[in-house]
């Protein structure tokens, strides 16, 4: 049919009915019905749902679409297309804002093979925050993972993402331990726990986190469970930071802009720069940090950027036998950064790529399943369970002082990471890690209610 819309007329306004749900649901079949209408219509211009899938219904089987009449089938599920002709305005549901400008130069410079420099890849950044086309920012994405982002590329984004952050501020040194996500493997919060325990060892914390993407249970959702406050301003989480020595920094809070990126990462549902970006951006500007890996690749380019930036002094990036954190797996991959240069001075950096193996610190190994978590209540539980006082131990245990000891160790707390481990193992069988969690909630609770 031909329908009016902003406008404009629509070529071709086709609505695809599901059988049920569930077939709406099955993402493979959203694609292979998106490719037919390409095909049949000579390109889609546009696309939106009529109602959002539950990511539940992914594990659908295709075999369950049937045809369907639109007159008789309700529109419970399924997707709108619209092909425009060349006076026809775009959808108001799905086009960008006036104000956001236009993406196609960089995107012919990304499809000629050619690499954004800093300050385009800065522009790129900022119009996909005030609301860019959504086809071209998926286009840039996916260019620019095609020809692999660049250290300068990535710093160029995280410029943006500063200029748009809401700030925490904080005095002096701090600490993050974070990582990528990814990894799929389901484990309790390691990084959130070591961050903590890292906390209570004395090393001033500011960890930022988000929902869950990828996993069962994110950072927030944890810490929620377990009694932290997310209704904190950024301004609360300052104070929060100079009350107890930890923080958490809530994505959403911080970077509120990147509501305009969520709809096209899980439209593309694969990899993009943003993933990388997460660890880089700390609203609180911490200059220690460990950052976590899911891929061995993305050493390289984790620890160029953080140079490329220039706010870390020391921090180290970790690959550990499919995780993007330590754990006592196996021995694990670490690039050490750090910076030579006198306070004041342009920042001068070392790197230092090593491996590190817990057995040598006397950790014994485990398996996957060993770490494995569940939802937000039971991760919190086990996280509790964890940190609880006491000289027993077990693989979350273990990975949780790995993790904070190497924490310890960037911030200075230490010479060495077998020097922080040991730190870290000292401080959780004293029961410090536990106090410093029922110490952090109270103070959010205050913060929140007052």
């Amino acid at each position: 049919s031909t329908t009016k819309i902003a406008g404009g007329a629509a070529i071709g306004d086709l609505r695809i009915i599901f059988k049920d749900k569930a077939a709406a649901g099955n993402m493979g079949l959203t694609r292979l019905v998106l490719t037919s209408c390409l095909l049949a219509l000579g390109g889609v211009d546009a696309f939106t749902s009529t109602r959002a899938l539950s990511p539940a219904l992914h594990r659908a089987r295709s075999s369950s679409l049937t045809r369907a009449s639109p007159v008789r089938a309700a529109p419970t599920a399924g997707l709108r297309f619209w092909k425009r002709d060349k006076v026809a305005v775009a959808s108001a549901a799905v086009a960008a804002p006036p104000s956001a400008p236009s993406l196609k130069p960089y995107i012919e410079k990304l499809v000629a093979g050619e690499s954004l420099t800093k300050e385009e890849a800065k522009e790129v950044c900022g119009a996909i925050l005030q609301g860019a086309d959504q086809i071209q920012v998926a286009s840039c994405l996916m260019l620019m993972r095609r020809n692999g982002e660049t250290p300068a590329e990535v710093a160029g984004f995280v410029a943006a993402m500063k200029e748009a952050c809401v700030p925490v501020a904080v005095e002096g040194k701090m600490l993050d331990i974070v990582g990528t996500g990814g990894d799929g493997a389901h484990t309790i919060n390691i990084s959130t726990a070591a961050a903590l325990l890292a906390a209570a060892c004395g090393c001033k914390t500011a960890k930022a986190g988000n929902r869950s993407v990828s996993s069962q249970c994110g950072s927030a959702d944890v810490l929620e469970a377990l009694g932290i406050s997310m209704a904190l301003t950024a301004e609360n989480v300052g104070e929060c930071v100079a009350q107890c020595g930890m923080g958490f920094m809530f994505a959403p809070v911080n970077h509120p802009a990147m509501k305009m990126v969520v709809p096209i990462r899980k439209a593309l549902g694969v990899r993009s720069v943003f993933n990388i970006l997460g660890p880089l951006t700390n609203a609180a500007g911490a200059q220690h940090v460990v950052i976590g890996v899911f891929q061995e690749e993305l050493i390289d380019i984790m620890a160029n950027s953080l140079i490329e930036i220039g706010n870390v002094d020391h921090g180290v990036v970790i690959y550990g036998v499919g995780l993007d954190e330590i754990s006592p797996l196996g021995a694990c991959s670490i690039l050490e950064i750090k910076n030579t240069a006198a306070p004041g001075e342009p920042k001068v950096y070392t790197k230092n790529m090593m491996k590190f193996d817990p057995l040598d610190v006397g950790i014994p190994r485990c398996v996957v399943e060993d770490l494995r978590g569940g939802d937000a209540k039971e991760n919190a539980a086990l996280l509790r369970e964890a940190l609880e006082k006491g000289e027993h131990t077990n693989a979350k245990r273990d990975a949780i002082v790995l993790n904070a000891g190497v924490g310890c160790y960037v911030f200075g707390l230490a010479d060495s990471i077998p020097g922080g481990i040991d730190l870290a193992r000292a401080a959780l069988n004293e029961g410090k890690g536990l106090a410093k969690l029922d110490e952090w909630i109270a103070t959010t609770t205050n913060l929140a209610s007052s």
